[in-house]
């Protein structure tokens, strides 16, 4: 029954293709004063080994979060059909590798700079937002199905003197990335 989603208050869901990138997202879809605004808060995982196929490090730890105020647009009074959303993006990523380290050493008088594989660790700071239109088709009960696309854009820092290393923003799908980039997806959950 469709009206059964109108008293809904709290939702709970899955988003499946942060599996692909080692990463676990878990949507909290609050319901606010008017029945057709909503926040979405995303709270992501990730969880990286050496024996990783997609990422070329020996681990990476990290945590994240979206927040989303969600419109869904037309007359309806329950969360379903079109919506805009928008809202920040914070993601934290610890990262330990094998690379180049600068280190000093003195001879005499002067002090030089050298390079040496050693282990490193890094820590990057994700930060952007995110504009989405997304879709939920009306579902029988309290289960909900949700497709979105749009637009985001991504600023990163680490903990390096240099500033953000290449090796983490080569293309828009990396740890470091900075720039904008597509949004897109789907989840799936339940309304309480």
């Amino acid at each position: 029954d469709p009206s059964v989603i109108k008293e809904k208050t709290f939702g709970l869901g899955l988003v499946p293709q942060y599996s692909i990138i080692n990463g676990t997202r878990i949507d909290l879809d609050f319901r606010l004063r008017n029945r057709r605004q909503w926040l979405v808060v995303a709270p992501q995982f990730y969880i990286v080994n050496k024996n990783s196929t997609l990422w070329n490090f020996d681990e990476m730890a990290g945590v994240g979060i979206d927040l989303q105020h969600r419109i869904f647009l037309g007359e309806q009074d329950g969360p379903k059909g079109v919506y805009f959303a928008w809202g920040p993006v914070f993601q934290l990523y610890s990262v330990k590798d094998q690379g180049l380290a600068a280190y000093n050493f003195q001879e005499g008088d002067v002090t030089y700079i050298g390079l040496r594989d050693e282990p490193i660790h890094t820590r990057i700071y994700k930060m952007g937002g995110n504009l989405l239109f997304g879709y939920q088709p009306p579902l029988n009960g309290a289960f909900y199905l949700d497709f979105y696309l749009g637009t985001g854009i991504r600023f990163s820092f680490d903990n390096r003197q240099s500033g953000l290393h290449g090796y983490y923003n080569e293309w828009w799908g990396d740890l470091g990335y900075s720039g904008t980039l597509l949004v897109g997806g789907f989840r799936f959950g339940v309304y309480f």
